[in-house]
């Protein structure tokens, strides 16, 4: 008999939590193409394992990766991200107690006297333990558990989601002071130039050989150049703090060291990518798992409607005098089976209900959009791939066919044969096509950055 009374209270605590009326999940239907469109992009071939390739590995500089390092220990964004992560864990323990007995203890004393002094004053003792625990046959805990837990996992997504984007900043950003760079020294460089040119168109004036409009010419030259030396510096300084920011430390900045190709080891594709590499980024990733949590909070309001059974003992003692407080005589026990079913709440019930299928639906746009955005993020990185590739090469190209123009309408100037305004737009086309040349390298590089981040990189070591 004590056996099969055993038996069935185990049968009782094994069946609890083991019923759940969350919803099956499914994965929602991928909203965009099974594969990208590679045509005119660039692709070299792709070794094994090409979506795993760690940001050490994509940066061949080593002063990137010594920043990239420096702002994942000191970055501010990340440590947010831990404490989000430590937060998302308490809750999860919180509601996870839940599901298991609670036992209480509890100790005390009562004064109790009359109004009239005539009457003593009586002191009574108490002390007990009460075990409590919620049989839970519709998994509402242990939905409310679940829906916890998952969001503990998203938390975890979303932190590696600041790990690589805080890797793509840094990278950014310090490819963008060293354009700044790059820039005032050819503004530099060109101010000298004109400042040359200006002694050469002085010395035709005072020999009679050229008019003074082309000096004035020659002067304006110099003073537009001095105003855009001035705006780099801005730019440069402003590019300073944006990097200072994200390291999370204010120390010395990397000087002009460098902007190359090399600094940057290409993403490499197959031929065919398929559109299922986005799965494994962090905020897809982070945004199923907040679906799974959507889930399990519909069926913890599914459970709300049935009733709520829980299971109450517990052993008590008292008495008058200290020193017979826990004499066999003085003590009593408790056993209190307690059902509560829901009759009228005024629709509260059916109202968590529809928030909660309201909000799984919104959980499920909310992953879709995040497949479609990363979709367009590699297909625009993709296409630009080419593209900038051309618009570099053509001026490159460019730029040898104004260095030729230049020398030959100065020599054609100083023989009379043309006015200053020849060699005037020759030296502004040569300034303005350094810029643009510059302005595509970090672009390329930056796009590069981006198809890296896109397909879901940066987060390995």
């Amino acid at each position: 008999m004590f056996l099969l009374k055993r038996l069935s209270i185990s049968t009782v605590f094994i069946l609890a939590g083991c019923v759940s009326l969350a919803p099956e999940y499914p994965r929602p239907a991928s909203p965009v193409p099974q594969q990208f469109s590679l045509s005119r992009n660039g692709l070299t071939p792709a070794a094994a394992g090409y979506q795993d390739t760690g940001w050490r590995n994509f940066f061949v500089d080593p002063q990137i990766a010594g920043l990239i390092t420096e702002a994942l220990k000191n970055n501010r964004d990340i440590k947010m991200a831990a404490l989000k992560i430590e937060e998302a864990r308490a809750q999860f323990n919180v509601t996870k107690a839940d599901r298991y007995p609670q036992l209480n203890g509890s100790a005390g004393i009562t004064y109790s006297g009359g109004l009239k002094s005539d009457k003593p004053t009586s002191r009574q003792y108490d002390a007990g333990l009460a075990l409590s625990y919620e049989l839970d046959f519709f998994g509402k805990l242990k939905n409310l558990s679940e829906a916890d837990r998952q969001n503990y996992f998203a938390s975890e997504e979303a932190r590696r989601a600041v790990h690589i984007l805080l890797v793509s900043n840094v990278s950014q950003s310090y490819f963008n002071q060293q354009l700044a760079y790059k820039q005032l020294r050819i503004a530099r460089e060109t101010l000298k130039n004109y400042r040359q040119s200006y002694a050469f168109v002085e010395h035709q004036l005072a020999t009679g050989s050229t008019n003074v409009l082309a000096l004035e010419q020659a002067r304006g030259q110099i003073e537009s150049t001095q105003a855009e030396i001035a705006k780099r510096e801005g730019e440069l300084a402003q590019a300073n703090n944006a990097l200072q920011l994200l390291l999370g430390t204010y120390r010395g900045l990397p000087g002009d060291s460098g902007m190359s190709a090399r600094d940057i080891a290409p993403v490499k594709l197959p031929p065919h990518l398929s559109s299922a590499i986005l799965l494994q980024r962090p905020d897809i990733m982070e945004a199923e798992h907040q679906l799974n949590a959507a889930d399990a909070n519909i069926g913890a309001a599914r459970a709300a409607f049935f009733p709520s059974i829980s299971l109450t003992s517990g052993l008590s003692t008292g008495s008058t005098e200290l020193s017979s407080l826990f004499t066999a005589g003085s003590g009593m026990w408790n056993f209190i089976p307690k059902i509560e079913l829901p009759i009228f709440n005024a629709g509260r019930n059916k109202a968590n209900l529809r928030l909660a299928e309201i909000r799984q639906q919104q959980s499920v746009v909310n992953y879709e959009q995040k497949i479609q955005a990363a979709f367009r993020q590699v297909a625009d990185a993709l296409a630009l791939r080419d593209s900038l590739n051309q618009q570099l090469a053509a001026q490159e190209r460019y730029f040898d066919s104004l260095n030729i123009t230049l020398q030959r309408a100065r020599g054609l100037y100083t023989s009379g044969a043309v006015s200053y305004i020849e060699v005037l737009d020759a030296e502004r086309s040569l300034f303005s096509t350094q810029q643009n040349i510059l302005d595509l390298i970090y672009a390329r590089q930056v796009n590069e950055i981006n198809l890296f981040t896109a397909l879901g990189g940066g987060w390995a070591e």
